[in-house]
């Protein structure tokens, strides 16, 4: 019998909801002090990085969406515009510290997937998603001028490091996201850790 390799579940139109949900609720979250807002529901935390992840894929899967759903990706992303453009400074904070936020807790699961790494494989799709995550709030602070040198040289360490442990594999989440996720962007996707 051989071992399944862990994979991440994706629902999309889960996906949208949550979309359309996160960009709703911008503008009481980016001037309010949390990093993780609250949505209703079975919804992720709004964060503005979760928020680029869903826009970016969502995007890129527009064949793939009913015209309503098509028309909440288009209105979250005008939504999304006219908040940046509003709250500037309140959402390049968020996204500094989001970044922080995320870089600290990919640097916490390294560190225990390499002093024990029980765990790892089983975890690693959803830690994989928060790398998407964190590319994602990459480019945005390199568009907006605010991905400093100190968060450039942590993320190149971190990826570093996932590259040591990461064996190369297949694509670790649903397959209707191998379109979005190339493999020489989002190398990350396509592999599993040993566990």
């Amino acid at each position: 019998m051989t071992k399944k390799t862990p994979t991440l579940a994706y629902d999309l139109e889960r996906d949208v909801r949550a979309l359309g949900a996160m960009a709703a609720n911008l503008t009481p979250y980016l001037y309010e002090k949390e990093l993780y807002g609250y949505l209703s529901g079975d919804l992720p935390r709004l964060t503005v990085g979760g928020l680029l992840m869903r826009l970016y894929r969502l995007s890129r899967l527009s064949n793939h969406l009913s015209a309503e759903q098509q028309n909440i990706v288009q209105d979250a992303a005008i939504n999304l515009e006219a908040e940046q453009s509003e709250w500037s400074v309140h959402y390049e904070l968020k996204l500094q510290q989001e970044l922080d936020a995320r870089l600290t807790a990919l640097q916490r699961f390294l560190e225990e997937c390499r002093d024990s790494n029980s765990a790892c494989a089983a975890s690693y799709p959803v830690e994989a998603e928060k790398r998407v995550i964190i590319e994602h709030l990459r480019r945005e602070a390199i568009e907006r001028g605010v991905f400093t040198p100190e968060l450039d040289t942590r993320l190149r360490h971190l990826d570093a490091q996932l590259r040591r442990l990461l064996t190369d594999g297949p694509f670790i989440s649903a397959p209707i996201l191998t379109e979005v996720y190339p493999r020489a962007e989002f190398w990350w996707m396509y592999g599993t850790l040993p566990g």
